[in-house]
This record gives structure tokens, C-alpha cells and sequence, in this order.
């Protein structure tokens, strides 16, 4: 009788064992099985927040192209006059006598190139000038928020190819694009921009240092009666500016 009673015991206690081992796996498994579901939708957040921000720097990407494209097939008097407005959803070349390009409404000014790092960039203006039309004035960081998702901007100073500092901006993008390979360049490298007349001069960089956010000497120019171009970009985790100065090339 007793020999029976342990074995009930024993029965009892592999019993309770399993159930609470079945419990525990099962216990396991929707932990896991929650991990699981946790992990994937932060995986599927971070890969729309990567489309979003890769993808619409592609779309820019190729639209930035298209407009170069379109820009050299301009004459100068079709860009003189007239008016183009290339959206965001269309880069039709409108063939009409007088054009102006526009990319997202913002005005195309001139093309900025840089055959050592392959850079080839339209110049767009947020149109802020002074009473002489020809230089900009007070722009804001968050006025330059949109435009330079866009393109290369011009932030402050002459019209392309005027005497005087015309001062350009352009993001630090990991991937390269934009002013991304801008660090690569050293003094000597050559610049060239384009101007709505058609012509392309040669600048040569003559300085190249990394400035605070607030620094305005680089708007400045020691010389008015010759042409410069400052190209200003983030670097240092956006808590400096690398800046690249440069001059005509007689």
C-alpha cells in the first residue's frame, strides 16, 4: 500500500513537472514571439525612415541632372527672359523663345562643376536681394532648410560670375552627393561656374579652413574688382563649416 502511494507521488510529481515545464515553454515562446513582432516593426520603421530619406535624395539626385541637362541646351536669351517652372513632377523643355528654369520654384542662376571629385550642380536662389536685385540678403537657416534638400544654394553675395564673393552652400551628405566630397579638394583644384549668359569661368581655390557657424568673414572679399566663389558646407557633426575659397583663374 504504501509502495503504491509513492508511486502515485511520484506520478503526481512528473506530472506537475511537465505542465509547469509546458507552461514555462509556452510562456517562452509569446516572449519570443513578441520580441519577434517588436523587432519588425521597428526593422520596417527604420527602413521607410532610410527609403524616405535616400530615396527622395535619389529623386533629387537625378532631377538635379535633368536640369543640367536642360540648362545647357538654354540660350542665353531664353534665359534672360521668360519663365520655365520645373516642378517636382515635370522636366519638360518647353520650347519657347524666352525661358527661365525653375526647380521646385526655386530659380536655377547657373551650374556649379568640379571635374576632380565629379560634381556637376545646379545653382538655385532663394531670390532675397537688396535694392540692386544682385545680392543676397538676411537669409535665414530655416529659409535655407528647403531649398538645399534641393541643390546647391546661393546664400549670399554677387550673381554667378559677378566681381565680387558669391558665397554657395551645399549639405555634407554621407553618400557623397551634394558638397559630400568637398574635403577631398585641396588648394590649386579648379571650380567652374556657369552663368545664365552661357559663360563658364575657371575659379582656382586659394584657401581652405574650418570655420564656427557664425564666422561672417567668409561673405567678405578683400577685393571687389575680382571674381570670387566661397563654397560653405557642414562638417564636425554640423558644429563647424569647412569652407573653400576661390578665384578667377586669369
Amino acid at each position: 500500500m504504501k509502495m503504491k502511494r509513492n508511486v502515485n507521488e511520484i506520478i503526481k510529481h512528473n506530472i506537475y513537472k511537465i505542465m509547469k515545464q509546458e507552461i514555462s515553454r509556452k510562456k517562452k515562446q509569446k516572449k519570443y514571439k513578441l520580441m519577434f513582432i517588436l523587432l519588425s516593426i521597428m526593422a520596417i520603421i527604420l527602413l521607410c525612415c532610410i527609403v524616405y530619406k535616400y530615396g527622395g535624395r535619389q529623386i533629387n539626385e537625378v532631377k538635379n541632372k535633368e536640369i543640367v541637362e536642360v540648362f545647357s541646351k538654354i540660350t542665353p536669351k531664353d534665359s534672360e527672359q521668360g519663365e520655365s517652372n520645373l516642378s517636382k513632377t515635370s522636366f519638360e523643355t518647353k520650347e519657347q523663345e524666352n525661358t527661365k528654369i525653375k526647380i521646385d520654384g526655386y530659380e536655377v542662376i547657373g551650374i556649379i562643376k568640379i571635374p576632380k571629385i565629379q560634381l556637376e550642380y545646379p545653382i538655385i536662389t532663394i531670390n532675397k536681394t537688396d535694392t540692386n536685385g544682385d545680392v543676397t540678403v538676411n537669409i535665414s537657416p530655416e529659409e535655407m532648410k528647403v531649398p538645399m534638400k534641393i541643390s546647391i544654394v546661393k546664400y549670399w553675395g554677387q550673381n554667378v560670375n559677378n566681381f565680387g564673393n558669391l558665397s554657395i552652400a551645399g549639405h555634407n551628405n554621407y553618400d557623397g552627393t551634394m558638397f559630400g566630397k568637398t574635403k577631398k579638394l585641396e588648394i590649386g583644384d579648379n571650380i567652374y561656374l556657369t552663368d545664365l549668359k552661357k559663360q563658364t569661368i575657371n575659379y582656382q581655390i586659394y584657401n581652405k579652413f574650418v570655420t564656427n557657424p557664425n564666422d561672417v568673414n567668409i561673405l567678405k572679399t578683400d577685393d571687389k574688382s575680382v571674381r570670387e566663389v566661397t563654397l560653405i558646407t557642414c562638417t564636425n557633426g554640423n558644429k563647424e563649416r569647412l569652407i573653400l575659397k576661390a578665384r578667377e583663374n586669369k
